[in-house]
């Protein structure tokens, strides 16, 4: 069975680093600057199915988002979200929140829920502009470790 969400994010195009279990992709419509989303490989539907060793290996991805977008952007707290209703296999949404606007790639980018809940998705951003942030990610992003793959 192919995991449909995969396709929906694009992560032909939008794939930051991939896992053992799971891809991580910069979002292709931003709500923050540096919307990004981790989803498991394994196409289930409920986060109760996935295994030790999935989660496990999602401690990962987490700690290398977190360090390369704050390396990137200097969010000043970060949101998962795990809503799967539209999109309905295991994956969360890191949302990266910002108390400031921020300039990045000339442009001002403002996160319009702070301190709330994140504002709607704006948008699908130019296939370029996506492209510079997923490159500037992946620059800030750790070394890939031999387990992590």
């Amino acid at each position: 069975m192919e995991n449909q969400t995969l396709k929906e994010f694009d992560d032909k195009h939008n794939l930051i680093r991939e896992y053992q279990h799971w891809k991580l992709l910069i979002r292709n419509r931003n709500q923050t600057l540096g919307n990004c989303v981790a989803i498991l490989k394994r196409p289930i539907t409920k986060f109760s199915e996935t295994t030790p060793e999935e989660v496990a290996d999602f401690h990962n991805v987490i700690k290398d988002v977190e360090y390369a977008l704050k390396k990137t952007f200097q969010y000043d707290k970060i949101n998962y979200l795990m809503l799967m209703m539209k999109d309905k296999e295991v994956h969360f949404h890191i949302i990266p929140r910002y108390a400031l606007p921020r300039t990045w790639s000339g442009m001002t980018w403002t996160d319009e829920g702070w301190p709330n809940m994140p504002a709607p998705v704006k948008e699908s951003l130019p296939k370029s502009l996506l492209q510079k942030m997923k490159e500037e990610i992946i620059k800030n992003m750790p070394p890939q470790q031999k387990n992590k793959r």
